[in-house]
């Protein structure tokens, strides 16, 4: 299946870069500890990507403790972010995208600086036009981070007619039908067995993605 397709913003977590340990280590050390309970690393691994928010209220945290969880994660992720390498052929689509003039931009559940950060590190800032991601708000999600990059990328002169997200998780999914652009679901990050059901297009491999995203001849 083709998609018109005049922007590309990347999920960075399971998308760009395997960042499960890290994400899922950080888990384990904050309820470490405040005490709490630990889940198994399947459900653990089904909070690699969506907002922190929801993720320790889905454990059952809510108030004052969800909001210390919250910063406490952070502080324990801040030591880890920088480990995650990315998956196989992604940092060169990347580049390739950006080298033939297609507008490129993020749009992350992490917090901006940290995923500016991440992708100087990896050597990847160059290539994106816009990095974006989520504010420490609660009311921060994927879809106003999408409308942020969206609405960036359009004050730079970006051709905006038909963005899409590509991302790994139900949460991008979500996202970006609440932000009304389509989806390109990939197989290779955390996604659960039914959570890229309702993308667009789902690429099983980096090189379906590159051949659905390249301009034609190049």
């Amino acid at each position: 299946m083709s998609l018109p397709i005049s922007a590309v913003l990347f999920d960075i977590d399971g998308t760009i870069v395997d960042s499960a340990p890290a994400v899922m280590g950080a888990f384990r050390e904050a309820l470490s500890d405040f005490g709490l309970p630990i889940p198994d690393d399947q459900r653990l691994r089904s909070y690699v990507g969506p907002p922190l928010w929801h993720s320790f209220g889905d454990l059952g945290y809510s108030g004052q403790l969800l909001a210390d969880l919250v910063k406490h994660y952070r502080e324990c992720y801040m030591r880890h972010y920088l480990d995650p390498v990315p998956f196989e052929g992604v940092p060169e689509l990347v580049w390739d995208l950006h080298r033939v003039g297609v507008p490129v931009a993020t749009a992350t559940s992490k917090q901006a600086p940290m995923a500016l950060s991440q992708m100087e590190d990896l050597g990847l800032a160059g290539a994106f036009d816009v990095i974006a991601g989520a504010t420490p708000d609660p009311g921060s999600s994927k879809a106003t981070v999408i409308h942020e990059a969206v609405a960036r990328l359009d004050a730079m002169g970006a051709d905006v007619s038909h963005p899409v997200i590509v991302g790994d998780s139900v949460w991008d999914v979500r996202g970006g039908h609440e932000a009304g652009i389509a989806v390109v679901g990939v197989r290779w990050g955390y996604a659960t067995a039914d959570g890229l059901d309702d993308a667009e297009v789902v690429c099983d491999t980096v090189e379906d993605l590159r051949a659905l995203l390249m301009p034609a001849g190049r």
